[in-house]
């Protein structure tokens, strides 16, 4: 194989390229479908592994009759007294309900957090401002109207786990929710992270109608809050394996069809038999390889430039879609796969047909 040979690989494909349009925009489609999916569930899963890492080692919520109660400082004395549990810390965590925005907004306590400011996401900053609330928010509580500063707004990558999050100092988060000196849950931290689980069973026995969650069930939770909704998903996948399976069709039709009568005038001028799969291997590598990385690159303009519109509900549901941003994650391992399962049968269903023909009757092949 020259480089002679080569071009003229590329000058017939130039000449015969209204028979691989179909091929081409198909191709592209499928890859940029598949490519999508990987962006946005790649990215997913990393924000949901960074949450990770601030997950708690045991979280106990207080149950009476199978509803959720509040915890005193009495369960966390009594916690302290066990063996192998290092610190005890309760977390006021509740939803206050804005009546203008018909919204439920999450209320979540931080020590850290100074007295009288809070800290929002985007999502909330926006709703905020729908109703004026630019530099503060008036929070009604049972008796009184709570006026808060708003310190920081977090950043739109934050929003895919927080996206309705108020972060208040824990004193005045209790306040806003009328619930002080209570607690929401508890958190446990525990040095020896191999005594995790059996804490955890020793938990349950002093305290058998309490709810216990490790750091494993807490990641487990949050892997399966971002659901796929299988149906619409699974949908979206057996339309573009079906689509796959019509251009591998088509690819095999037009070779067998249209390719046959070119195959045997190349035969007969003097092209050997490696020459026409060699020929039949160079254009479709280019077809398919130019066609994935348009489809790849279509793929992450769509996903990370424009949030995945319509394609982002499938993973996330719809509330606060519009303010969730996506992290850049680009899997090279799952796109080398891809490659592997759809450039490979592409070109392998031009060449097996190609060969068949060149073996062949050539004079049959002329009529």
């Amino acid at each position: 194989m020259n480089r002679r040979f080569i071009n003229f690989c590329v000058s017939l494909l130039y000449t015969q390229k209204s028979s691989y349009i179909f091929s081409a925009v198909m191709f592209v489609f499928i890859v940029f479908v598949l490519s999508a999916v990987i962006f946005i569930s790649n990215s997913i899963r990393h924000d949901i592994s960074q949450t990770a890492l601030f997950v708690p080692q045991i979280t106990v919520q207080n149950q009476t009759a199978g509803r959720f109660a509040y915890m005193t400082d009495k369960h966390i004395d009594r916690l302290l007294m066990i063996n192998g549990i290092s610190d005890v810390v309760g977390r006021v965590d509740g939803y206050y309900y804005f009546l203008q925005a018909d919204k439920y907004l999450h209320i979540v306590g931080d020590d850290d957090q100074p007295y009288g400011t809070m800290s929002i996401s985007s999502s909330v900053a926006d709703i905020f401002e729908r109703f004026y609330y630019k530099d503060s928010f008036n929070f009604l509580s049972a008796e009184e109207k709570i006026n808060i500063t708003i310190d920081k707004i977090l950043p739109k990558s934050a929003n895919i786990i927080a996206n309705d999050v108020i972060v208040l100092n824990t004193q005045q988060a209790a306040e806003v929710l009328d619930i002080e000196y209570k607690y929401s849950y508890i958190e446990i931290f525990v040095p020896n992270d191999s005594e995790i689980e059996f804490i955890s069973r020793k938990l349950k026995d002093i305290y058998p109608h309490t709810k216990i969650a490790t750091k494993t069930q807490r990641i487990s939770k949050l892997n399966h809050l971002f659901y796929y909704k299988g149906g619409i998903f699974m949908i979206l996948y057996i339309v573009v394996l079906v689509s796959f399976f019509v251009l591998l069709k088509n690819q095999i039709n037009s070779t067998i069809n249209d390719g046959k009568k070119s195959i045997a005038i190349l035969r007969s001028i003097g092209f050997s038999i490696v020459d026409i799969i060699q020929l039949k291997l160079i254009q479709n590598s280019i077809v398919s390889v130019f066609a994935y990385i348009f489809g790849v690159g279509f793929a992450y303009i769509y996903v990370f430039m424009l949030d995945a519109p319509l394609l982002k509900n499938i993973f996330l549901g719809d509330s606060f879609i519009d303010d969730i941003q996506l992290t850049p994650i680009v899997s090279f391992d799952m796109l080398l796969m891809l490659f592997l399962f759809t450039v490979v049968p592409f070109v392998a269903s031009v060449i097996l047909p190609s060969w068949k023909i060149a073996i062949g009757d050539m004079s049959e092949a002329m009529r």
